[in-house]
């Protein structure tokens, strides 16, 4: 018989200091029993016998994710910090120090213009443009990225990708269909070819950085690109530069770089499927599809090519220089800022002129440009104007044929190359060597 108001009594046994909780038939508490397993545990882990008498805080501070992961944790914090106050609030710097620290002003979100966007096709030399104007000179410039919110690029970009804003307009199903093909391909797709919409700047739909492709990026994909297309035709970009140059280089040997890094297998193997992916999306007009891979990789430096001189013609491209004979001083020249009237941040113009006087003889900054980062043709591919006719190298087009030759040659003439300088005929037979 149940006697009212009278407790039941807990039997406790004690075993190895370990409390051990019973209900009334003797059976072992289950939540007694997981509790006493975890404090077991954490004690293992802690290497500490004494966690009944410790604080939750010690608990916690001791624990062996919280000791290596502040090591992992503060160094990134720091990481962000950097950008996030140098690119993004510098004003608060100069806040707290009570401006005594006067960084360089933001122009993420702002209408400020950049100082110069330098594009050029694949294989022209970017990397190392871009590469050399910061080094040489110290430029904030950036390869492949307009983001000046996480990433150094308030003087401008090198970029070949960008050069889609001077496309000429084209119907809006072509373009819709273009920006489609780009934006619903895998990630795969466009590791190896330089564009992400991250490179444009923080996404607008809040896309984690953690994950590199997802439907997220896509949608971004979608935004960016809509934006981007063709906008210069219209004067509709988001971004807007001082000034906008085409870097340019022998479009024969610029076509032999492609061919070494696009080419799976030689001159007549096969064109990656990326490469055929973004140059049919770019220049729908063309059959990439079932091109030869020498015809492939030349048509889409051609057809790029021509794209970039109409808009030069039209005014969109200020001006163009060839890489082989450029130094960085010619290039900043030409990009406004050996000038105060056409310096968009005016520290830039007393650092470029004195490393660009004609007198400091010792500034590699006046030197040629060379040719020490991301060089892919090493020796593997020569090609001479025979190798472009029809029917050479598994070319589909009709024996002989003439039409990339002359288009070729036209492009010769527009950048003052000299044709005579590439053999009518090869030397010696082709030898290609895969990386």
């Amino acid at each position: 018989m149940v006697v009212q108001g009278k407790k039941k009594r807990r039997s406790k046994t004690h075993k190895n200091d370990t409390e051990r909780e019973t209900d009334p038939r003797g059976e072992a508490s289950v939540g007694s029993a997981t509790k006493t397993s975890v404090f077991a545990k954490t004690q293992s882990a802690m290497g500490n016998d004494k966690l009944d008498d410790m604080a939750f805080a010690e608990v916690f501070s001791g624990h062996p994710l919280v000791r290596v992961g502040k090591y992992v944790l503060i160094p990134y914090v720091l990481y962000l910090s950097y950008y996030y106050f140098q690119l993004q609030h510098p004003e608060v710097v100069s806040l707290v120090t009570l401006g005594l620290v006067r960084l360089r002003p933001a122009i993420y979100n702002s209408a400020s213009p950049r100082q110069v966007l330098i594009v050029g096709t694949q294989g022209s030399g970017t990397v190392q443009m871009a590469s050399t104007l910061k080094r040489q000179l110290g430029l904030e410039i950036e390869h492949e990225s307009t983001d000046a919110a996480w990433s150094f690029a308030r003087d401008g970009s090198v970029s070949w990708f960008h050069g889609i804003r001077f496309f000429a307009p084209t119907s809006q199903k072509e373009k819709l269909d273009s920006i489609h093909a780009l934006c619903s391909a895998p990630q795969s797709t466009h590791e190896n070819m330089g564009f992400h919409p991250a490179m444009y700047g923080p996404p607008r739909n809040k896309c984690s950085y953690r994950s590199k492709w997802n439907d997220c990026w896509k949608s971004e994909c979608y935004m960016i690109l809509l934006q981007e297309w063709a906008c210069m035709s219209n004067l509709s970009c988001d971004i807007n530069f001082r000034a906008n140059l085409h870097q340019v280089r022998n479009p024969v040997h610029n076509i032999e770089s492609l061919i070494t890094k696009f080419c799976v297998g030689g001159l007549e193997g096969s064109v990656q499927e990326p490469f055929v992916k973004y140059a049919s999306a770019l220049f729908p007009t063309h059959d990439f599809a079932n091109d030869s891979c020498i015809d492939a990789v030349s048509y889409f430096v051609v057809m790029y090519l021509e794209a970039m001189v109409k808009a030069r013609e039209k005014g969109h491209i200020d001006n163009f220089y060839r890489v082989e004979d450029s130094s960085a001083c010619a290039v900043v020249d030409a990009a406004g800022l050996t000038q105060l009237s056409t310096t968009v941040y005016e520290p830039n113009y007393e650092h470029v002129s004195k490393l660009c006087n004609e007198s400091d003889v010792r500034s590699a900054a006046q030197n040629v440009v060379g040719q020490d980062r991301n060089k892919v043709n090493k020796g593997q591919v020569a090609l001479a104007w025979d190798d472009f006719l029809g029917g050479r190298h598994g070319s589909k087009r009709k024996d002989g044929d003439h039409e990339l030759v002359q288009r070729l040659k036209r492009l010769f003439a527009a950048f003052s190359y000299d044709p005579t300088k590439i053999l009518d005929k090869p030397e010696f037979s082709h030898r290609f060597v895969e990386l």
